[in-house]
């Protein structure tokens, strides 16, 4: 639910089944993209906290697995390592291997958003 705090577009999030969380928990995440609503569906694959939790996510764009690291460094320091795979679909194939600084821009957008929602 600390999502929405920090992920941009967020409209809103729809709990679809599995205790929140938790491995297999699936949830649907529509964003606002460009006047247009567009969903994500997202699968809770691994969960280690506080050491690691692996996402997968489903959109009309591809398939998407994220896999968030934590280590801690010191009492108040924590590295986040995000290893990302993605499967894109059609045109999206294309544009993803053309546009490949744009997914790891998003990616580091989205890592310095949650840092700074989790050390306010």
């Amino acid at each position: 639910e600390g999502v929405k705090h920090w992920m941009e577009g967020l409209q809103r999030i729809e709990h679809l089944s599995g205790t929140p969380g938790q491995v297999g928990a699936k949830t649907d995440f529509y964003f606002l993209h460009k006047n247009k609503e567009m969903k994500i569906s997202e699968t809770i694959l691994e969960q280690n906290l506080p050491r690691q939790i692996k996402f997968a996510y489903q959109s009309p764009m591809g398939y998407n697995e994220v896999e968030l690291l934590f280590e801690k460094l010191s009492n108040n320091s924590v590295r986040q390592t995000n290893n990302s795979f993605f499967d894109l679909k059609g045109f999206m194939k294309i544009m993803g291997f053309l546009m490949k600084p744009m997914f790891k821009k998003q990616s580091l957008k989205y890592m310095t958003a949650f840092k700074h929602y989790v050390e306010q």
